[in-house]
């Protein structure tokens, strides 16, 4: 009796890589978008973070706290600091949100500051209270869901929300927060 070959052949071989690559080039955009939306749900959430952090530390200090952003891609980030200049705490867009970009509204507003009850009040220079942060990915055009960060109103004031999302009974839809 002859033992039957063992193995695989050289055309099925071939016939396996050819289907692998197939689903390779089918799934790498998907997979661009999935990283850059993770990209630019990191920055959002430093962001909403970093507010609530500045927030609690106006009603623990009992003093107004501010929350100062730095939009600049790939190096950006956040501090929070009392009044007076004093820096609590600092933090950078780490690696997981070096591509985010971030747009500020008003137009180069970029302080909001927590009074001691945690309400939205007049920044101490006179500045325009940040408002709004859009997260934007800025690398390749990818097909991407920006998020939006609110400021303002509300309970804590601050919301992460998706400017997509357009029914308004929708926790994700973009109102005052």
């Amino acid at each position: 009796m002859t033992q039957p070959p063992r193995g695989f052949s050289l055309i099925e071989l071939m016939m396996a890589l050819a289907i692998l690559a197939m689903l390779l080039v089918l799934a790498a955009p998907n997979y661009a978008a999935w990283v850059a939306d993770g990209q630019i749900r990191a920055g959002a959430e430093s962001i909403v973070g970093g507010m609530r952090i500045a927030y609690v530390e106006a009603i623990k200090r009992n003093q107004p706290v501010e929350f100062v952003l730095d939009p600049t891609t790939g190096t950006g980030g956040w501090t929070i600091q009392l009044q007076d200049g004093t820096d609590l705490r600092v933090e950078h867009f780490g690696e997981g949100a070096k591509q985010a970009g971030f747009v500020a509204a008003p137009g180069g507003a970029t302080t909001v500051t927590f009074n001691p009850l945690g309400q939205v009040i007049a920044n101490g220079d006179a500045s325009d209270t940040l408002t709004e942060v859009a997260v934007t990915f800025s690398g390749a055009t990818i097909n991407t869901r920006p998020l939006t960060v609110l400021v303002g109103g509300g309970r804590t004031g601050i919301k992460l929300c998706d400017p997509h999302v357009t029914d308004t009974t929708d926790p994700r839809y973009c109102t005052a927060a």
